[in-house]
């Protein structure tokens, strides 16, 4: 479905879906300090002690979400991920806008109206909805819970945030983007997509909506059929962010646009470009070496004089701890009868703990390897064999300033390599 339009029924579905949520007005404070008194109880028979209950309730929610089930319910059912929001788009009317989310579950309905479980959306899975019905997010819950606004948001993100990133690591067909490119601030990139990636499978990111083209005009006609390719929509993004508040995935992750519409060739801009997946590959770790391998090798094709600049070991050591830490098995509580809405909000970060696991440093792809086969990673621009010069291991990356970020407009990214 990626570059065409979207069913009828989809939309409609949508529009309906979005319309029920509009209306749904919140957890009633009976039912908010039901969930909280089950939550608690839970977390008491866990052994966590009633004054460290604020402390370590979000952490109890976290082990609840390792017991969760979010299984595929056959081998080619697709998983759906979606950010934000569907809008500028020719079925829907002028300034109407749509989340993704409810575009996601009613493309989910319409497939599986016609084959049952080829497509699921995390929302829909038996965890997913066990863990909607804790309704995290509600502002009552909150406040029964004795939680500031940015602590019961946080206790959310994180918990969502572990679902996803199991959803994400149990998806084995097509991987649905409901959205036009990654944005930072997203669980997509933070989580959905690096976990995807890291387990080798790219290759089955599929962007449902269109790429955002207009951002693109200045660009060779070359370069912009790259930044629209699958591949690369799924490793980068173009949205500006705040330097000090940055992880060092989203400096890695990062393309310059305005940067990039300076440089004056076609060759000189698709290596900038796949120079940016190369440090996206590099921190996703051992799956990926030979990604690494061919992009390099492109690149010194493409721009034999440039300096190849990929992640340091300090922020490749960052991404090795946070793998470490996803693959740890905390023992879960036993579960409880209790279940919200597994709505990502903007502006809430999910920082990553240090873990104990290290990476060792990624050797520098040896010059043995040939153009020709470098140059087959990726469709485009057809290079010539030139010397090349092989970059200075030493030098340490560059680390681009930014403006503060933007609102999120959407959790989509693609890469066609």
């Amino acid at each position: 479905m990626t570059e065409q339009q979207l069913a009828d029924e989809v939309v409609t579905g949508a529009r309906e879906r979005a319309t029920l949520a509009h209306l749904d007005t919140g957890l009633s404070d009976a039912k908010a300090r039901k969930i909280a008194r089950e939550l608690r109880a839970g977390a008491l028979r866990f052994g966590i002690k009633a004054e460290d209950l604020t402390e370590k309730l979000p952490s109890y929610i976290v082990g609840l979400v390792a017991e969760m089930d979010v299984d595929l319910p056959a081998p080619d059912t697709k998983s759906a991920f979606w950010s934000w929001a569907l809008e500028n788009h020719p079925q829907l009317g002028e300034g109407e806008k749509i989340r993704s989310m409810h575009v996601a579950a009613a493309y989910a309905d319409v497939e599986n109206a016609i084959s049952q479980d080829s497509v699921r959306y995390l929302e829909g899975t038996p965890g997913g909805q066990q863990l909607g019905e804790l309704h995290l997010w509600d502002k009552t819950l909150h406040g029964v819970l004795n939680l500031d606004a940015a602590s019961g948001e946080a206790m959310a993100a994180s918990a969502w945030d572990a679902l996803s990133q199991k959803y994400a690591a149990k998806t084995e067909s097509e991987a649905l983007f409901f959205m036009a490119e990654l944005n930072p601030g997203t669980v997509a990139y933070q989580t959905e997509s690096r976990q995807l990636r890291q387990d080798g499978k790219l290759d089955i990111i599929q962007f449902m909506y269109p790429a955002p083209i207009h951002k693109y005009a200045e660009l060779t006609p070359e370069t912009q059929e790259l930044l629209a390719s699958q591949a690369v929509r799924a490793q980068i993004h173009t949205f500006p962010y705040k330097e000090t508040d940055a992880t060092p995935l989203i400096k890695a992750g990062h393309l310059d646009l305005e940067q990039l519409k300076a440089l004056p060739t076609p060759e000189a801009q698709r290596a900038t470009v796949l120079e940016v997946c190369a440090r996206v590959a590099t921190m996703d770790g051992p799956a990926r070496a030979a990604d690494v391998e061919k992009l390099v090798e492109e690149i010194k094709v493409l721009r034999p004089d440039h300096e190849i600049t990929l992640p340091s070991v300090e922020d490749q050591q960052w991404a090795a701890e946070l793998r470490g830490q996803e693959q740890e098995s905390p023992a879960a509580p036993p579960p409880v009868a209790v279940s919200t809405h597994g709505q990502y909000l903007p502006g809430v970060e999910i920082n990553a703990k240090i873990g104990p696991a290290l990476l060792k440093s990624l050797p520098f792809p040896t010059m043995e390897a040939t153009a020709v086969n470098a140059h087959n990673f990726l469709p485009g621009v057809t290079p010539q064999a030139k010397q090349v010069i092989t970059p200075d291991k030493t030098t340490a990356p560059a680390a681009p300033t930014q403006a503060p970020p933007a609102p999120e407009q959407s959790r989509d990214t693609g890469m066609g390599v």
